[in-house]
């Protein structure tokens, strides 16, 4: 049986190895060899690329990182032409705390981010890095259907109906996973992530897809579009903020492109 340890250098070298596979020659400025056996660049390239020996590359590949460097992971990542949140995402995998795990919130913080989220004019919710709902506006309820309780994960890819009232639900989806990952590389050993990723692994293939290509990001990708029953076609801008310069809890905000219509759905709640 793997150890918590041994399987995120697994999942290190797996990213890896998906990124490694995805680049071409042309992407990192050499000249193209004809035909290759296999696709993506060369472990022997990636690790000239870096600077470090083939050696160290195949071992991080392979699940082996223990002892690695923040010098060896930077060079990698510079190599692999990763972004800021994948940047991240490795860095967390490879020399992560061990120790960290997500913290159920408190009463207290149930009922101050309740009312936190009470004072903007726009749907507005909390949750916890496992996409948990710790509080919610009213208008977070009205638009996406948002309370306390709630898992935003659980409600978008085990609902089909609710996926299917977004205009884009693989881009929906993808952010969401991206995230997610995102999130579960600050608790690398926390086991309530790897037991929510095989939970909707198993039930969902949007989850699964997008899952299984190791996406990873801290935010969503573009306006997230989606047809109320009410109001028609509504598009936000989505803003994530991390409280209290935490990790542990964030606040979406979601920033109407429609205005009006947004103010039609805010005065009912006022009269009701």
């Amino acid at each position: 049986m793997s150890s918590p340890l041994s399987e995120r250098y697994r999942r290190l070298g797996e990213f890896l190895r998906l990124k490694r596979e995805g680049l071409l020659p042309a992407d990192v400025g050499l000249p193209s060899s004809g035909r290759r056996r296999a696709q993506g660049l060369r472990r022997e390239e990636v690790a000239s690329i870096a600077n470090v020996g083939v050696s160290w590359y195949t071992w991080l590949e392979q699940g082996r990182a223990a002892g690695a460097s923040l010098e060896v992971l930077d060079a990698v990542a510079r190599a692999l032409r990763l972004n800021a949140d994948e940047h991240r995402y490795v860095l967390g995998l490879a020399r992560g705390d061990s120790g960290a795990r997500v913290i159920a919130p408190s009463p207290a913080d149930h009922a101050r981010y309740g009312e936190l989220v009470k004072t903007i004019t726009t749907p507005a919710y909390v949750v916890d890095p496992c996409w948990r709902v710790i509080a919610a506006n009213a208008l977070a309820k009205e638009c996406f259907d948002v309370d306390a309780g709630t898992n935003k994960l659980e409600q978008f890819f085990l609902d089909d109906a609710f996926a299917g009232r977004f205009v884009n639900p693989d881009m929906i989806g993808r952010s969401l996973v991206e995230q997610f990952r995102a999130q579960w590389a600050r608790y690398p050993d926390d086991s309530i992530f790897d037991t929510l990723a095989q939970r909707f692994s198993t039930r969902s293939a949007l989850f699964r897809k997008h899952w299984d290509g190791h996406a990873v990001g801290e935010s969503y990708r573009g306006d997230v579009s989606f047809t109320h029953a009410t109001l028609g076609l509504l598009t936000f801008e989505a803003l994530i903020l991390t409280l209290d310069g935490e990790a542990q809890l964030r606040l979406c905000t979601y920033l109407p492109r429609h205005q009006d219509r947004m103010s039609s759905a805010g005065a009912a709640h006022e009269a009701t």
